[in-house]
């Protein structure tokens, strides 16, 4: 069951990349379908990775794990930037922008030298936590209704690895990393649906 939920986070994530290009690149959405495709990597090699596991070759397994702990890394930079570009203006958004290329830099030499998952829960904690406060100010500031939707996304979001995180298993064959998918697509979609609409405004 992990293996298909997996798949259904990576495959909606994937789609939702897709639509938000077709709607042309403006603002921050070309960093949103960055992060949505990134996101969609991760799910689906990660899900590669938990569901083929005991038939895969011990270097392949390696691989697919590196690579599914960069593209965690490299969603979590999508998001950062998206939100950099929409609401700071030099130079605030150029120093922001610089601390979140490094932050991407020193993430992926740490997934490089280990395969710990905690590494990836930092970096994506550091990310949203930084997404959060910034739309949650633009929505109490301006009631701006896209940014309330980002900020529910990412409430889902910290929920759902919260589930994770505390094993929470409804049942043997529906596991807490099903349970994290299900709920972690809702945020998902909760995040597009804020940034397709942040998307068609000006930058600021």
């Amino acid at each position: 069951m992990t293996l298909a939920t997996d798949y259904a986070l990576g495959l909606l994530a994937l789609a939702l990349s897709i639509r938000m290009r077709r709607r042309g690149a403006r603002s921050g959405r070309s960093s949103w379908v960055f992060a949505l495709a990134a996101a969609a990597a991760a799910a689906l090699l990660g899900g590669t990775y938990h569901g083929f596991l005991p038939w895969l070759d011990t270097r392949i397994a390696t691989l697919l794990w590196k690579a599914t702990l960069l593209s965690i890394g490299c969603a979590a930079y999508g998001v950062s930037m998206a939100t950099i570009r929409i609401h700071l203006s030099e130079p605030a958004g150029r120093v922001c922008r610089t601390v979140a290329a490094l932050q991407l830099m020193l993430y992926s030499v740490g997934a490089m030298l280990t395969d710990a998952f905690l590494i990836a829960i930092v970096n994506y904690s550091i990310a949203f936590g930084f997404v959060l406060a910034m739309h949650a100010r633009a929505w109490l500031r301006r009631r701006d209704s896209p940014s309330a939707w980002v900020t529910a996304g990412v409430v889902v979001s910290f929920f759902a690895a919260g589930i994770q995180a505390a094993g929470i298993a409804p049942h043997p064959y529906f596991n807490h990393n099903d349970l994290y998918h299900v709920v972690q697509m809702v945020g998902t979609w909760m995040l597009y649906r804020g940034a397709s609409q942040q998307s068609d405004m000006p930058p600021r």
